[in-house]
C-alpha cells in the first residue's frame, strides 16, 4: 500500500518487498532473526486493516476487551457487535461462534496497524498501546475457552483452520502477539521508513485513519458471506436426515429456543436461587452460549460431572435450571433422577435396560425406555444421575455409549437416542473423606484451603474414574458454603413456607432472631453444607405450625360450605359441565382457610428447643 497522485490514493504494495524490508528493519533495531509466522503476521496485519472499511473501535467492543472476563463467554456472545441475528435462520446462527476470536484479534491487528502505520495513539480516550496487546490476549483466552472442549475441536479445524494449525499453537502464537506487541509496532515503523524501499511508503494518509473494519473477513479464507440479498449461504444440513421425524424436529425446536434463550437472565435467577455457587453457574450459562449458536456437538447429549461437598446445591441447582427452562421457554422438560446406590450391582443395570427376555418382568420396558418415550419428541431434556461414585462401575460403563453418541439400546433391541438430553452426574469425590474444618496456618487460609481441596479432587477423580468417563463429561466444581451463605438459604427457605401460609391462610410466620441461630446451629456444618436446614424448616415451621392450627381450629367452627364444595367437585369430575376455574378456586381457597383467633405465630427458640407464640401467647410444640 502506498499513495501515488494525491493525497487520498492507495496503490497496492508488493507483500514479497514488504517481508525484505521488515526483515532488514529488524536487523537494524538488533532484533535477529524474526520467526517467519511473526513476519506474515505483520504482512496480513498490514493487507487486512488496509483493505478493510468500517469503523473497528466502538464503544461495546473497548469495554468488552479492556474489561471483559474470557470465561463469562455468554456475556461476549450477547454483546451488541456480536448480537446474533433474529430471523429464525438456522444456517446463519451456525458457525459463527468460530468467529469470535477473529472478531477480537482483528481489534488488536487495528491497534498495531494505527499505531504503527498511521500514527494515531489514542482512539475513544483509550491508549493503543494497551489496548492492542489486551485484545491479542483475549482472543488468545476465548479461543483456548471454546477449543477446550474436546467435543468442539473437530469444528475449528474443519472449519476454522482447515486443518492446517494446531489449537494449541494457535492460542501461543496469540499470546505472543500480546506480549510482542510494542516489538511488532516498532518493527512496522522502522520498514515504513524503509529509505531503501523499491516500493511507495508504508505511509497511510491521515483521511483514512479511523476506518478500518471489524474483521467480518478472514483473508486465510474465502467463504461467501450471507446477505439480504443473497440469502443463507448453501451447505449441508444441520442436523441428519437419519433422525426420525419427531427427534429431527425437536432437533430444530431445541436450536431455536437455546437461540432465544436469554443468558443473562438465567444467569441472574440461578444465582438468586442456588446461592454462592457463581462458578459452577457461569460455567452452565456460558456452555449454553454455544447451544445458543450451534456449535455443540448435535450427535450426542451435553453431560457435566457436578462435584462438591455434600449439601452445597448440586442437584438444586439442576432441578431449578430445568424450573428456570421450562419458565423461559413455556414448555415441559422432561426430568428423570437415577439415585446411584440403587446400582450397586452389575445386574442392577436391567432396571435401566429393561430385564432379558426369559426373565421376570421381561415383558416391561426400563426406565430409560420409559423415559425415552417423553424425551424424544422433546427439545430439550433432563437425567440426573445423583452420587454416581455410589454406584457399582458398569452404571459409568453403561452411559459411555450415550455420552459418546448419545444412543444405547435397551433389552429389546430397541435404539434410544439421548442428542436433546442434557445429562448431569453428582457426587461428593475428594470432599466426602477429608476434614472441612482443617485450615492451613498462616495468612491466606481460605485461599489455600480451597487450593488444596481442587487439588485433592483433581487427584480423587483420576483415582475413582476411568478416563474413558473423565473425557466425556465436563467438570462443574461446587464450593463449601461458608456460615453467611446458609443464613440467606434459611432466608429463602424460610420465606417459601412462610409465604404459602401468608396466600392461603392469611397468617404471617415469624422467625426470632434465637430461632435463627438454633436453626443454624442444628442444620448447618462446614463439612454437610445446609443438608438439612430445609427438612428442619420443613419439619419445624410447616409441619408443627400446621399441627398447631388444625388443633387450635377444631375449637372452633367448621367451614359451613366444605360439604357442599366436595360434592360439586364430584360431580363436575363425573360430566362435562363447563368449568369455572377461577371460581372454583376462589371457593376453595375460603373453605380451606383456617379459621383460627390469630393471624400471627412466631417461632422462638428457649433452652435448645422451638417454641410457638400465637396472639401473645405461648404454645407447646
Amino acid at each position: 500500500m502506498g499513495t501515488k497522485g494525491g493525497p487520498g490514493s492507495i496503490v497496492p504494495f508488493d507483500a514479497k518487498h514488504l517481508v525484505a524490508r521488515l526483515t532488514r528493519a529488524a536487523e537494524k533495531l538488533g532484533i535477529g532473526p524474526v520467526d517467519p509466522r511473526e513476519i506474515e503476521h505483520l504482512v496480513g496485519v498490514v493487507t487486512r486493516c488496509s483493505a478493510l472499511l468500517g469503523d473497528v473501535y466502538t464503544d461495546d467492543r473497548l469495554r468488552a476487551i479492556l474489561g471483559q472476563d474470557p470465561r463469562r463467554l455468554a456475556a461476549l456472545v450477547a454483546a451488541p457487535w456480536f448480537r446474533l441475528p433474529v430471523t429464525g435462520d438456522l444456517a446463519s446462527l451456525v458457525g459463527r461462534i468460530r468467529r469470535l476470536p477473529d472478531e477480537v484479534r482483528t481489534v488488536g491487528d487495528k491497534a498495531l496497524f494505527d499505531l504503527a502505520i498511521t500514527g494515531l495513539h489514542r482512539v475513544h480516550g483509550v491508549d493503543l498501546e494497551e489496548l492492542g496487546p489486551r485484545a491479542y490476549l483475549l482472543a488468545a483466552e476465548v479461543l483456548e475457552l471454546l477449543a477446550d472442549d474436546a467435543r468442539l475441536r473437530e469444528h475449528f479445524l474443519a472449519n476454522r483452520f482447515g486443518g492446517r494449525i494446531k489449537l494449541e499453537e494457535e492460542v501461543e502464537f496469540l499470546r505472543r502477539c500480546s506480549e510482542r506487541f510494542d516489538l511488532y509496532s516498532r518493527l512496522l515503523r522502522e520498514a515504513g521508513g524503509d529509505p531503501e524501499a523499491a516500493i511507495p511508503s508504508l505511509l497511510v494518509p491521515p483521511d483514512i485513519r479511523g476506518v478500518l473494519a471489524a474483521g467480518e473477513e478472514d483473508a486465510r479464507e474465502e467463504v461467501p458471506e450471507e446477505t439480504e440479498e443473497t440469502g443463507p449461504v448453501p451447505g449441508r444440513p444441520i442436523f441428519s436426515e437419519d433422525l426420525e421425524r419427531t427427534e429431527l424436529l425437536a432437533a430444530y425446536e431445541r436450536l431455536l429456543l437455546f437461540a432465544s434463550l436469554d443468558l443473562e437472565e438465567l444467569r441472574s435467577r440461578l444465582a438468586e436461587i442456588v446461592i454462592d455457587q457463581e462458578e459452577a453457574i457461569a460455567t452452565l450459562v456460558d456452555d449454553f452460549a454455544l447451544y445458543a449458536v450451534g456449535t455443540q456437538p448435535l450427535s450426542r447429549p451435553a453431560s457435566y460431572f457436578l462435584v462438591g461437598p455434600t449439601g452445597v446445591g448440586k442437584n438444586y441447582l439442576v432441578e431449578t435450571l430445568v424450573h428456570l427452562l421450562e419458565e423461559q421457554w413455556g414448555i415441559e422438560v422432561p426430568f428423570m433422577t437415577i439415585e446411584g446406590p440403587n446400582y450397586t450391582y452389575p445386574s442392577d443395570i436391567n432396571e435401566l435396560r429393561g430385564a432379558t427376555r426369559g426373565f421376570i418382568r421381561s415383558d416391561e420396558p426400563g426406565l430409560l425406555t420409559q423415559f425415552h418415550e417423553k424425551a424424544a419428541g422433546a427439545p430439550v431434556s433432563v437425567l440426573l444421575v445423583d452420587e454416581v461414585e455410589k454406584a457399582h462401575p458398569q452404571l459409568r460403563r453403561f452411559f459411555l455409549s450415550i455420552l459418546d453418541r448419545g444412543v444405547t439400546t435397551d433389552a429389546h433391541g430397541n435404539e434410544l437416542h439421548f442428542a436433546g438430553t442434557l445429562v448431569f452426574f453428582t457426587s461428593n469425590i475428594g470432599y466426602k473423606d477429608r476434614d472441612a474444618t482443617t485450615r492451613p496456618i498462616g495468612f491466606g487460609g481460605e485461599e489455600l484451603a480451597e487450593a488444596a481441596w481442587r487439588a485433592e479432587l483433581s487427584r480423587s477423580l483420576r483415582k475413582t474414574l476411568s478416563p474413558e468417563f473423565i473425557n466425556r463429561v465436563k467438570i462443574v466444581r461446587f464450593r463449601h458454603l461458608p456460615r453467611a451463605s446458609a443464613e440467606r438459604i434459611l432466608d429463602l427457605e424460610f420465606q417459601k413456607i412462610a409465604r404459602r401460609y401468608r396466600e392461603l391462610h392469611r397468617i404471617e410466620i415469624e422467625l426470632t432472631p434465637a430461632a435463627r441461630e438454633l436453626f443454624l446451629e442444628r442444620g448447618y456444618s462446614r463439612e454437610y453444607g445446609a443438608r438439612h436446614l430445609a427438612s428442619m424448616l420443613q419439619r419445624t415451621c410447616n409441619v408443627e405450625i400446621g399441627k398447631m392450627i388444625r388443633r387450635d381450629e377444631e375449637r372452633a367452627a367448621a367451614a359451613p360450605d366444605r360439604g357442599e364444595l366436595l360434592e360439586m367437585l364430584r360431580e363436575l369430575k363425573e360430566n362435562e359441565r363447563p368449568l369455572d376455574l377461577a371460581e372454583i378456586d376462589r371457593r376453595i381457597r375460603r373453605a380451606a382457610r383456617a379459621r383460627v383467633p390469630y393471624r400471627k405465630i412466631v417461632v422462638d427458640a428457649r433452652d435448645g428447643e422451638f417454641v410457638y407464640r400465637a396472639g401473645g401467647e405461648e404454645a407447646e410444640r
